[in-house]
């Protein structure tokens, strides 16, 4: 029975993986997930065809080996997306790995994938970048079983071909100059539907050719993935509204503890992380207004989005431990008041429960519910109504 790399890689796409990788880069985890799973048969695709060749092979021999990709980081995969150190040399390595693989190609590959998964391009580049140690590795600890020369690496490429066989995406093959590479399947023919069998996957008929060049195959190999991979990977995915990609610039903060983390400028938790980190303003208590933190409606059950939010306060909050913070929650005046200053109360101590889970000391955070008590703008309008539902932290020690 061939081996699956894609099916190796996918189990470790953990939900706490996912949810590392969608703070690390400052995406949502539902968008993340869905560049993760365009990303990795992306990649295996292109190691299927380099290896094609013996010099491709020989290459990505040297590659396993002299980057010691044996599976010795599986035991570990969290932490090549956790932010410190283990993360920049996985994001340095697989950089250098993908100038290999797609050589002056990369960033037209990158913006493509950006596009399927509606992430910004600089999330494409480093989730790549830290995909692709994780799929050497893989790759590498398969070694043991099928043989460490060329040769063998080459067959269990091989093999991958009629796993990840499907059509090739739009503007991939214009893209990787394989023109004609979508000849005989107009409009891409099939819907991610019936792109996949029950199984996982469908081999999609193609014309009959008297000749075929030897680069179709390699092509469709690595063309497949994006419409197909969601399937493939049997991940399950939240709708959630998304900004466009590049609508807001991104700053990559870098912690005290050596974190860094990827959030956009002048936004609430740059604002913490800056505050926290100067001397110039050392007054407390500190007031901070969280944005882009949903709940469901009437719930205290955060949006995706949300969770990244909080994710990356604690992060912050990580690198700063001398701090404490209250969770103050507001509502508008729609309602009872008493159901408002509860419900208020209940989405506090919901934040605090993931700040909790995400490793910060409990007695380091309180919670309070007013209800529609202090209003910041007038009851009389939807806007004011929207900036009147808020959650505040105060940094009341530092």
């Amino acid at each position: 029975m061939a081996i699956d790399l894609v099916d190796l890689v996918k189990g470790y796409f953990t939900p706490d993986l996912i949810q590392n990788a969608a703070t690390l880069v400052g995406e949502s985890p539902a968008t993340t997930q869905k560049a993760l799973a365009g990303i990795v048969p992306t990649l295996v695709g292109a190691l299927a065809n380099t290896g094609s060749t013996s010099d491709g092979a020989q290459q990505l021999t040297r590659i396993l080996d002299g980057g010691k990709y044996d599976g010795s980081a599986l035991d570990n995969v969290v932490s090549l997306f956790g932010g410190g150190k283990s993360t920049q040399g996985a994001l340095s390595a697989g950089k250098g790995i993908l100038d290999s693989l797609f050589a002056g190609k990369l960033a037209g590959v990158t913006e493509l994938l950006a596009r399927f998964a509606g992430v910004r391009t600089e999330s494409a580049s480093s989730l790549l970048a830290l995909a692709t140690p994780l799929v050497m590795h893989v790759l590498g600890s398969q070694r043991a079983a099928v043989g460490r020369d060329p040769g063998a690496l080459a067959s269990l490429l091989g093999e991958q071909k009629s796993l990840l066989r499907g059509l090739v995406p739009a503007g991939l093959g214009s893209l990787l100059g394989w023109s004609g590479a979508s000849a005989g399947v107009p409009q891409l023919g099939v819907s991610v539907a019936s792109a996949s069998s029950p199984v996982g996957r469908q081999v999609v008929a193609e014309p009959a050719e008297t000749e075929r060049p030897s680069w179709i195959f390699p092509l469709v190999v690595l063309g497949a993935l994006a419409l197909a991979a969601i399937t493939w990977l049997n991940w399950p995915t939240t709708q959630t509204a998304t900004e466009p990609p590049g609508a807001r610039k991104m700053s990559l903060l870098q912690l005290p503890d050596g974190a860094k983390i990827s959030v956009p400028e002048s936004s609430f938790n740059a604002s913490v992380a800056n505050w926290l980190g100067s001397t110039a303003d050392v007054r407390v208590p500190k007031r901070f207004v969280f944005e882009d933190l949903n709940f469901e409606t009437a719930s205290t059950t955060l949006t995706p989005d949300s969770v990244a939010t909080v994710n990356s306060l604690v992060a912050v909050l990580k690198a700063y431990p001398a701090a404490a913070v209250a969770l103050e929650g507001y509502t508008d005046n729609t309602g009872d008041p008493i159901s408002n200053k509860k419900l208020s109360l209940d989405r506090a101590v919901a934040v605090k429960d993931v700040m909790v889970k995400g490793g910060i000391v409990e007695s380091r955070i309180t919670t309070a519910g007013y209800g529609q008590d202090n209003p910041v703008a007038s009851n009389e309008t939807e806007d004011g109504r929207a900036k009147n539902r808020r959650l505040e932290l105060v940094v009341v020690k530092r």
